[in-house]
């Protein structure tokens, strides 16, 4: 049998790029596949690269995808936090040049011979090979979920592209662990119910997702554990060596951290919600340090996009502290297992990019989780029974993070006890959700 895992790889965000890689894991342990193939990414060479390198040099085989970002593959720095106008024009021409071209794709595709006809090469190439695939995955993670803002109905058409055109076939299709919602905006709760009642297997991945979407869905939902808490690190990664180029050593006190840029989608001000965010990380900084602590700035996410890029928000934070011994940037491309082993000898952890937050919490770091995009990091932390450690990235401020590192430290055992018991769960979850995966594969 043959698999594809979708949508496409993205080795610049390390979180994304754990999921894929445990999502082909996963599927080669229910023993039933001949071939796995993961969909590529980047709509330039250079893009390309950047976004998929990595997982082709640990051999996972890949795709060409077929579907383009809005930005195609043009990424400037000045709109990390807000497009400018030009670059909003031009995403909403592509926006309705590939809604057109792509749902004619959908429509044509069971016909291989005009899909020859109609559409290039790759894209001939890519059909086809979904035409011999049996099953299509998509990856964990959290892409299924709308604030109401006006570019809402296409970003959630986006997403659900590859499973509409596996539906199109008949091909049976599993979504692994994911996040949900919310589902605000024109047209998304009907698109998503229209798509993911035809899903023959769906997974959430925490209790808030999967009450939200089983509340709009007949079929049902399962709970299965994100992908990246079956994450291994990698062993023979020299963290000390690393330390130690940035003057750390193992034996210190440190603090990882990671912070990214974000647009405040429900604020009428994000700009200065922004700053407000960035902000209270200097002050908290300020704070560790002067209680003895090191900082370590990581990057879990370089991109593919500015507004994905964590070096634009570190940048921001890190040139108070150029001159400071106590405070460092380890501005690194590591992979995800690389970084796992990484967060792993750090004493504590504050963490925006959630992934980080599971790479560190099953490393047994006790860690306070930011959270954004949608319910992943309230409903994972409710579910591990740590929700007292998590705020939304609306809420934070320099007293609520200082009161949280407070509780951190005077709770540190009975932190690691709830992380250990929740460690012990891991392998049950995980043979559950591959027991459950061959159940439909086997049909």
């Amino acid at each position: 049998m043959k698999a594809i895992v979708v949508p496409g790889i993205t080795d610049l965000n390390k979180g994304d790029q754990a999921l894929v890689w445990e999502s082909v894991r996963l599927i080669e342990d229910t023993n039933i596949f001949d071939e796995v193939v993961i969909l590529s990414n980047g709509d330039t060479n250079k893009e390309r690269d950047l976004l998929c390198s990595q997982t082709q040099n640990n051999s996972y085989k890949l795709i060409d995808h077929i579907l383009k970002h809005p930005r195609r593959g043009l990424h400037s720095k000045k709109d990390n936090i807000k497009d400018s106008k030009l670059t909003i024009i031009k995403q909403v021409y592509y926006s309705i040049k590939d809604y057109f071209s792509r749902s004619l794709l959908i429509k044509v595709s069971q016909n291989l011979t005009l899909v020859k006809l109609l559409f290039s090469k790759k894209t001939y190439e890519t059909v086809s090979y979904f035409h011999s695939a049996d099953v299509i995955f998509v990856k964990g993670g959290g892409f299924i979920h709308a604030y109401g803002e006006l570019r809402a109905p296409y970003v959630i058409w986006f997403s659900l592209f590859y499973l509409k055109l596996a539906i199109k076939l008949r091909k049976k299709t599993v979504v692994l662990p994911n996040s949900y919602g919310p589902f605000q905006g024109l047209l998304v709760k009907k698109q998503v119910r229209n798509v993911f009642e035809k899903v023959d297997l769906i997974f959430a991945r925490e209790s808030i997702s999967y009450n939200s979407l089983q509340s709009i869905l007949n079929n049902e939902v399962f709970l299965g554990k994100d992908l990246g808490f079956f994450l291994n690190a990698d062993t023979a990664f020299d963290v000390e060596s690393l330390l130690s180029k940035y003057s750390l050593s193992i034996k210190e006190k440190i603090v990882g951290v990671t912070i990214r840029p974000w647009r405040f989608p429900t604020s009428n001000n994000p700009e200065e919600a922004y700053q407000n965010y960035i902000s209270s990380i200097i002050y908290f900084t300020d704070f560790l340090v002067s209680k003895g602590y090191k900082i370590a700035f990581c990057n879990q996410s370089l991109g593919p996009n500015s507004h994905e890029d964590d070096r634009n928000a570190i940048e921001l934070v890190y040139s108070k502290y150029i001159n400071s011994k106590n405070v460092v940037w380890i501005n690194e491309n590591l992979t995800c297992k690389q970084l796992k082993s990484l967060y792993s000898v750090f004493t504590y952890f504050l963490g925006t990019r959630f992934h980080s937050i599971i790479f560190s919490t099953t490393s047994m770091i006790p860690s306070i989780a930011i959270g954004y995009g949608g319910n992943k990091a309230s409903g994972i932390m409710s579910d591990i029974g740590l929700d007292n450690l998590v705020i939304p990235i609306e809420k934070v401020n320099f007293n609520i993070l200082q009161s949280m590192f407070l509780e951190l430290e005077s709770n540190t055992d009975s932190i690691v006890e709830k992380l250990k018991s929740n460690q012990k769960d891991l392998v049950v979850n995980r043979e559950s959700i591959i027991a459950n995966v061959k159940r439909i594969c086997e049909l």
